[in-house]
């Protein structure tokens, strides 16, 4: 009885452990930032709110893969990886991007 009456009330409490860090879940980079980029911008651009993707900086001066969003929505940054092929991601909400006019001189 005491056995089921723990279990019953741990129960509600199983998901709530914090999840493992990215960092020790993902293997650490293979291919270079910038070829991880360019194969993963496609689909990334796929995803309704994103406008942009880029290379750069977490805060504590690692590469990582920016990924730029009209507004940043919980399920918008449910569908954006923390990770990609073991390098970080960073998602910034820039809004709306337009190209500037006469850009493509």
């Amino acid at each position: 009885m005491v056995l089921a009456s723990t279990l019953v009330l741990s129960a509600p409490f199983a998901g709530c452990r914090p999840r493992p860090s990215q960092e020790a879940v993902s293997p650490p980079p293979v291919r270079p930032l910038s070829d991880v980029l360019a194969a993963h911008t496609p689909e990334l651009m796929k995803l309704p709110g994103v406008v942009g993707t880029a290379e750069s900086r977490l805060g504590d001066g690692r590469a990582c893969i920016l990924v730029m969003v009209v507004r940043l929505t919980p399920e918008l940054g449910r569908r954006v990886p923390r990770t990609i092929e073991g390098w970080p991601v960073r998602i910034d909400e820039t809004g709306e991007i337009h190209a500037m006019p006469d850009s493509g001189r």
